[in-house]
């Protein structure tokens, strides 16, 4: 949304400073009241956060860089990280709880100290909302101090006057009419309940019946609503000073085109006898505060003498039709022809494009010289370390911290990612192949770095993980290759840099070297979250089991009650031998415990049952001897 605001942003700026230019000639051509029809068809695009563009936009402005910026646990500034996964969607900033999980490798020295607190996008985020925040709810607590600020000084006034004048305008409404002495002008304010201000001047009731007929017209427009509508478009746009000088402009159109209704069809002596009340008011000694929710009724220096020049311009203008639907044109083409590109291309786009070259294989041309920038680099080299991390496209797992050990050797890298559900990485053969890819370059262009985690974290805290060092690295399944030496000649030039991603590149998934019997357990415990849930998981090396022989008398009378009401499914394989297997079940969102039996035909299960009543291991065991 924020690249939308301020490309809006910068093509209205295009349509205000000409119509800025332009306006003093219109003027004299159209009536004002075009222009106030035109500043709010712009506030009102200027509001609106949604845009188009064409497929291909003439002009492509780069957007605001994806970086993460972290922050250590005192709160002072820690790291910044550039090339943000944010492209694919990530969002580094989501709350954890930190937990140590069996499965992840943990340095002792290597504690939580950077916390991936908001990227820069983010950053400009919050800094543009309250800054709009701030701009608008400090015109809108202006304006209600000024209501009870003038509120004493207040005093209803005799209101033949207006009633006539209303009855002469044929306007239903009956605004309210004060005298107050704390005010330098006439003025309406007042959103649901209008009222109209007078100064303590003495005026002429022929002064008085054109000052109400003016303030009248606002009124009857709506005009309080209208420059609420012009603060709403400055709150949004608080940072661009051509809205500044839209508003001004609004503001003085605002009251031009009242001007112009008043004097229509009237002689030259009405309009001097209008432009002495207005300088009447102008007169007056008092001050008052200028009101960005108020109309005003009086001008001063420059502005009054174009408004008096105004008053006494008797041509015949036109309407302006035309001349509106021009500047809407303008403004819906101007949108148009501005695009926002982030600067760089996703890895995901630039592989599904046909004409991309490639250079690293199954990599983006330039991806090499991109990541061999880094080579040397040192462990204790957070901000480089960090662009290292953001830089390697082998996973797109969403980036929660870093944590770098650097105390003593061997000095650590710990890489912590953040996913919304634990339920949708069940099975982490995917994943641990990319970590393996990001192991393998991390330690080439890292030289002193001699262990490698990847620890994956949802709310409730870590749930995977892997831990690498430079000897075990070449043990991985389908990673021979990367032996020690291997991984220390990689960075010796750009050229066998680029030979070694291409190895990198070609790693296997590790699930592709799974036994059968790995196959046949990670088949089974799809098999056993789809009955456990989402909310729950399986213990790290649970699955205590033996095969069974139905017999007619174990279907008949299981020797478990909570199998009981699965006899008629079990007395189908009467003869046959079955595996029974017990798996000890997490509930990680409320860390209850149970235990669960399953029976295996092969891979299907065919039954299963929930030990509630197994509060212990010891009673599985007990269950267990009763199976046999």
């Amino acid at each position: 949304m924020l690249n939308n605001i301020f490309l809006i942003s910068l093509t209205m700026s295009a349509v205000i400073v000409l119509l800025l230019i332009i306006s003093p000639f219109l003027l004299k051509r159209y009536s004002a009241k075009w222009c106030y029809f035109v500043w709010l068809l712009l506030a009102l695009r200027l509001i609106i956060p949604w845009r188009l563009e064409l497929p291909q936009a003439p002009v492509h402005l780069p957007a605001p860089s994806n970086q993460t910026i972290i922050l250590n646990q005192d709160g002072m500034p820690g790291l910044i990280m550039g090339d943000s996964y944010l492209e694919k969607g990530n969002n580094p900033s989501a709350p954890v709880s930190a937990s140590t999980s069996a499965s992840a490798f943990v340095s002792e020295s290597a504690s939580a100290d950077y916390t991936s607190v908001i990227t820069l996008q983010e950053l400009l985020l919050v800094i543009w909302a309250l800054g709009a925040m701030s701009f608008f709810l400090f015109h809108m607590i202006s304006y209600v101090i000024f209501q009870r600020k003038i509120k004493p000084y207040c005093s209803e006034t005799d209101r033949t006057v207006l009633d006539s004048v209303l009855n002469s305008m044929k306007i239903k409404g009956r605004p309210q009419l004060f005298r107050c002495s704390k005010i330098a002008s006439p003025m309406l304010t007042g959103f649901f309940q209008a009222a109209i201000l007078l100064p303590d001047l003495d005026y002429t009731r022929e002064e008085l019946s054109v000052v109400l007929q003016h303030e009248l017209i606002h009124y009857k427009r709506g005009d309080i609503w209208y420059k609420l509508f012009l603060l709403t478009a400055n709150s949004v746009h608080w940072f661009n000073p051509f809205v500044y000088f839209m508003i001004k402009a609004a503001n003085r159109d605002l009251e031009y085109s009242c001007d112009d209704i008043v004097v229509r069809n009237s002689d030259l002596n009405f309009r001097k006898e209008y432009s002495l009340t207005i300088l009447k008011s102008m007169q007056n000694s008092r001050t008052t505060h200028s009101m960005a929710l108020s109309t005003g009724f009086s001008e001063s220096g420059k502005s009054a003498k174009k408004r008096f020049a105004n008053i006494f311009d008797r041509n015949n203008k036109k309407r302006g039709i035309w001349a509106l639907v021009f500047v809407l044109a303008l403004a819906g083409v101007t949108g148009t022809m501005v695009a926002c590109s982030s600067g760089q291309v996703s890895v995901d786009t630039q592989e599904s494009s046909d004409n991309q070259k490639k250079g690293t294989l199954g990599q983006p041309d330039g991806y090499a010289e991109k990541l061999y920038q880094y080579q040397g680099t040192y462990t204790g080299d957070n901000s480089t370390v960090a662009a290292i991390i953001h830089a390697l496209s082998f996973t797109d797992l969403p980036l929660k911290s870093i944590e770098l050990q650097t105390d003593s050797e061997p000095y650590g890298i710990t890489v912590n990612y953040q996913v919304d559900s634990r339920a949708n990485y069940r099975s982490l053969g995917d994943i641990e192949t990319s970590w393996n890819k990001n192991a393998a370059v991390m330690f080439s262009l890292i030289p002193n770095a001699g262990e490698t985690s990847f620890r994956l974290y949802d709310q409730y805290g870590d749930f995977a993980g892997s831990y690498y060092n430079r000897e075990n690295l070449s043990e991985r399944y389908g990673m021979e290759y990367f032996t020690d030496d291997t991984v220390k000649e990689a960075a010796g030039s750009l050229d066998s840099f680029t030979n070694y991603l291409n190895n990198v590149s070609t790693i296997k998934n590790a699930e592709d070297f799974y036994s059968e019997g790995q196959k046949q357990s990670i088949e089974r415990e799809k098999q056993i979250y789809s009955v456990i849930g989402d909310d729950r998981q399986i213990t790290v090396n649970s699955g205590t089991g033996f095969p069974v022989t139905v017999t007619d008398a174990f279907a008949a009378d299981p020797p478990i009650k909570e199998l009981a009401a699965q006899k008629e499914i079990l007395a189908q394989y009467t003869g046959k031998k079955i595996k029974f297997l017990t798996y000890q079940i997490n509930n990680f969102k409320t860390n209850d415990v149970t235990f669960y039996l399953f029976a295996f035909d092969g891979e299907k299960m065919i039954a299963y049952a929930d030990l509630k009543t197994a509060a212990s291991e010891q009673n599985v065991i007990r269950i267990l001897n009763a199976l046999q």
